[in-house]
Parts: C-alpha cells; structure tokens; sequence
C-alpha cells in the first residue's frame, strides 16, 4: 500500500477481503498486512487477498523474514528485495491457487485488467514496477514492448516458479539480486563481487541465515513491544499527541511529557470503552491495589467499546472484525465445540450431584435403627446407630482472567474460544462465573469485562470480542480481580489466569525524572507476580495458572504458580484440563 491510505473503508467489504484470505490459507490466526491490500480497485484488492492467503500456505514466512533480516543487515536495499520477493511468491503461489480453486481464474483477470489500465495511466520509470506489469502482461498471452533490463528480470522472475521449496525460491530470488542490482547494496554492506559475496564478508553462505535467532534479539523484541504499545493503542488515529515521547529501550521506559501524557490518559475510555466504575469507584479501587510496584499505575474496568457508551468508530469496527474472525472459527467446527459443551458440562453436573449425596454410615451413636437391635449381646457388630456424612462442600464460584496482550496474539481464536466452552459449561450447570481480559496502555492495565456473576447465558458470546494488543501486568491484573472475588459469598472461590508466563510492561516517566525503579519484567515481574498468587491463596482463593507460552518460560511459571499449574502445550485442551482442575477442588 506504501504511502497510500486503504481507500475501501468499508467495513462489510473489509471482512469479506478478511474472510477470502483465511479460506484460501485455511488459518483463522493469521492477518493481512497494510501493504497487501490494494488501492486500486475492488477487483484487485479481492485479488491481492487471494495471494495473501495463497503466500501464507505455500510459502514459509518465518524463513522469510529471517532471510530479510539478515540480507538487510548485510547492506541489501530492503525496498528492491522485499519487491522482488514478493514478485517471486505470487509466481509460485498463483498456479496452485488457479489448480486448487479455478474460480480464481476470473477474480486474477478482472484484476489484471485494473491493474494494466491504471498502469497505462502512471507513465512510470521504475524499474521493478515496469517488471511486475511485464509479468502480468506475460502471463495473459500479451508481448509487450520493453526494455531489455526488465523483460530479462521479468522472466528470471516467472521462471521461479518450478521451484517448490521456500528456500530454494529465495536462493533464486538472491540469484536476481545480485545479477541486477549489485550496486544496490549500503556502504556499510560492503561491495558485492562477482561471486555474489560480501567483499568485507558481511554476507556470508546463503544459509547462513537460518542458523541465526533472528526473533531472540531481547533489544529488538524491547523496541518493538514500545511502539505497539503505542500504535496499536492508537488504532488509526493521529499520533500528535505522542510527539514527545522517548523510549529507553535498555529499561523499556517512554518518557513522556507531563502535558501531552495527560491528553493520552483522556482518551483511555475512547479508544478501550468507558469504565463501567464511577470516578470515586476507581479511585477507591486504585488506593487499593496500586502500591508497590504498580505504585505509578492506574486501572480502567470496561466492557469494551462495542457494549459501552463509545462514539469510537473506527475502534468499534477493529473489535468487531477480531469479533467476526473468532466467530467464524467457531463456526467452521461448530459441532465439535458444542459436544465439548455438552461433555464439560455434564461432567462438572455429575460430580457435584455425587458430592451432594449424604451417606449414612454405622456408627456407635447417631440415628437409632430398631431392626438392628436384635445384634445386641448377639454379634460382634453391636453398631446400631447410623451417623450421617455430609458431602457437600459448599458452594462454588470461578474467575477466568486472560492474557490479552499481544503474546497471545497466535492463540486468540482458540484462546476465545476455549473461554467461551468454559463460561458456556460453567453457566449451564450453574455455577457463576466472571470472565475477564487484561492488558496495558501506558501504565495502564486493562481489565475487560466479557462476561460477569449473574449474566444470563447469552452473555458469554461477548468472549468472541477478546482481541489481543500491548504488554501485561499479571500481578496487578490478579490484584485487582481478586478484590470482587473476595466479596463472593460462595465458599469456594477459584481463580483461573491463562496467560504465557512472562509478566511484561513498561514504566512511563514523566518529564525529565531519573528516579524510575527496574521497568517491569524478568525477575521483578516475575517476583511481584508470584507474590500477588501467594497474597490471594492466604486469603481463600484457590489459583490455577494455564501456561501456553514457550517451554523456555516454564520455570517462570513454576516460580509464580508454585504447583497448581497446567501447561498446555495444545490450546484446544484449555477447557479440558480446568474442568480437571475443578472435579480435583470439588472431590477433594
């Protein structure tokens, strides 16, 4: 899309891109890029969502971007390789979507044909562009008149499309590189040679590439969590008001103007739903919870922007596209979640009917038995009493608290609705529960309502509106959820946190201040989360933490959960092993 605005801001039209997309790749998890969509026409903008989702399926893309990072890093111009790959993908994927789904045929050229006539309008010298209408025109029969630069490039280009493996696709499209663009490569890089190496040695083998953990880079993965939590914030609106804002990216700390941090915490409410507590309510809340290390922090409780007093346009539309994505997850194995509904619930049902069942047993005194007298100076068994044993171990009430953040963003489908089949099985039985998301915006946590205590049924569909976005404060998202569970009167009260073990958020300094403690991660996040578990178990609650995250985190998770935690390398098993966790709480 470069610097051009996504013109189709339609959100029917928009899903229905969405929605070509995921059938063609057949993953409800993944979503496409700004620069994917067209602002040409309708028909291309159908089109480029075909070939996003056919890139998606035919192509490795962690490969790619690891092969990206590393040309770039070796001087390589990241605009002329990202064009060229792109070019080589939809060579490749383009044939095998026409031979899986023919229909495609058409949709590729009404395309075309838009495509070529706004071309004919540009008049342009570029290159790369000349080289991609070459390959259109090429592939409808047509021979144009060209230069010989691009018809050689254009067709080095179609002839990639033997090559099945990722690898081997970017081995030719490096093969391009260095054969038409050699002088394209930064100073820093170093100059490319004849043999296509580096001549400083930056560049290295072809495959050298894929030794490198690319993803790893702590720094990187600091600087990257800053600038989401602000865009993604923010979704489409200007971003005037962050002018001043400075990241330090050894401490994850933004520094932020006092006047300007101001104007960002009026619009908390616009951009996540009003607070569905009064102004006192939350201050009083605040007083309460944010001490220690969330001593700087603040709490905004909603329900969202679509089930709050929210003139958020565009917000109320971003939800409601991740709403319909998960819907449509559901839907597409619909039958299977409802026979997990269906299972859970009678499960929890029957071992609460089993636990309610009081059992007389003999006894030396109780309840006399007149037809048992007789045994008296008679037989060794002389008990004629009976005492009864109560079973019932009172009542029961759950909080499902999930990581919203944007970690989670590879499960979200799932995550949703793993906690729709829960609320779903506990509400049918009986059993109130409140299901909550959190995340952060700035220093502050999030906390969604998707469902509360008295809900009828119907209001666990609101689960599909969880979306994922920002950083997490674990401990002061247990905190402040654990100060509505201890009002409960129920006698058991549990707790269910799903998130991937690594508490992660930044500090916001106002002004030029110095005086900022470790930003919240690692082993302070870690420690102050362990702690807030601890606090709530002395005070009656039982926790359970569901760990999806990576099994190099575990130990993370061990120190904060101590042993009432479940790792779930597989989403899907999510229900299943809290439902687990409850009979274990219910029987014993």
């Amino acid at each position: 899309m470069n610097d051009n605005k996504w013109i189709y801001e339609d959100y029917e039209f928009d899903n229905r891109i969405a929605n070509l997309m995921w059938t063609v790749s057949g993953d409800y998890n993944e979503n496409m890029d700004s620069g994917e969509k067209s602002f040409i026409s309708k028909n291309v903008a159908l089109y480029h969502a075909v070939t996003a989702g056919g890139r998606r399926k035919y192509i490795n893309w962690s490969s790619v971007k690891k092969y990206v990072i590393s040309r770039h890093r070796a001087g390589f111009n990241k605009d002329i390789l990202l064009n060229l790959i792109a070019m080589g993908s939809d060579v490749v994927v383009e044939e095998k979507i026409i031979a899986e789904r023919p229909g495609v045929y058409d949709i590729r050229k009404n395309a075309y044909d838009d495509i070529l006539n706004n071309y004919y309008k540009m008049h342009t010298d570029d290159l790369l562009e000349k080289v991609r209408h070459a390959i259109i025109l090429k592939k409808i029969g047509k021979t144009p008149m060209m230069d010989t630069e691009t018809r050689h490039i254009a067709n080095d280009l179609v002839a990639l499309q033997k090559r099945e493996d990722t690898i081997e696709l970017l081995r030719g499209i490096e093969d391009i590189y260095v054969k038409y663009f050699p002088m394209f490569v930064e100073a820093d890089g170093g100059e490319i040679n004849e043999a296509g190496n580096s001549k400083n040695g930056n560049r290295g083998d072809f495959s050298d590439f894929m030794l490198e953990e690319m993803f790893e880079d702590p720094e990187e993965q600091d600087i990257e969590a800053s600038i989401e939590e602000i865009s993604e914030a923010l979704m489409g609106e200007t971003q005037g008001d962050l002018e001043n804002v400075n990241s330090n990216k050894d401490n994850r700390i933004l520094r932020v103007q006092e006047e300007d941090i101001e104007k960002i915490y009026e619009k908390v409410a616009y951009y996540y739903g009003n607070s569905f507590l009064d102004n006192n309510e939350v201050r009083k809340l605040q007083n309460r919870v944010c001490s220690g290390e969330h001593g700087n922090c603040r709490i905004h409780m909603t329900d969202g922007v679509i089930r709050s007093d929210s003139d958020n346009e565009f917000q109320q539309k971003y939800v409601q596209r991740h709403q319909a994505k998960n819907i449509d997850v559901f839907r597409a194995n619909q039958k299977v979640f409802k026979r997990n509904i269906n299972k859970l619930k009678e499960s929890i049902s029957r071992t609460l009917v089993q636990e309610e069942i009081i059992d007389a047993i003999p006894s030396d005194a109780g309840q006399l038995i007149p037809n048992k007298l007789w045994r008296v100076g008679r037989s060794s068994n002389n008990k004629v009493f009976v005492k009864n044993i109560d079973n019932n171990k009172g009542s029961f009430v759950v909080d499902i608290l999930i990581d919203s953040s944007g970690s989670q963003r590879r499960n979200q489908s799932r995550v949703a609705i793993q906690a729709y089949i829960l609320a779903q099985s506990l509400t049918l039985v009986g059993i109130p529960n409140r299901v909550l998301g959190f995340s952060s915006f700035l220093d502050y946590t999030v906390i969604k309502r998707f469902r509360d205590y008295e809900s009828p049924l119907s209001a666990n569909e609101n689960i599909f509106e969880y979306y994922c976005s920002g950083n997490n404060r674990d401990g002061l998202a247990i905190k402040a959820t654990c100060e509505d569970l201890l009002k409960r009167q129920e006698d058991n009260k549990i707790l269910i946190v799903l998130s991937d073990g690594r508490p992660n958020d930044i500090k916001v300094g106002k002004g030029q201040a110095n005086d900022l403690t470790e930003a919240y991660r690692g082993r302070v996040a870690i420690s102050d989360t362990a702690r807030e578990v601890r606090s709530a178990r002395q005070q009656g609650i039982m926790i359970l933490g569901v760990f999806t995250g990576k099994e190099q985190d575990l130990m993370a998770e061990k120190l904060i959960y101590g042993k009432d935690f479940a790792y779930i390398k597989d989403i899907n098993r999510f229900a299943d092993m809290v439902i687990k966790y409850l009979k274990q709480i219910i029987t014993n």
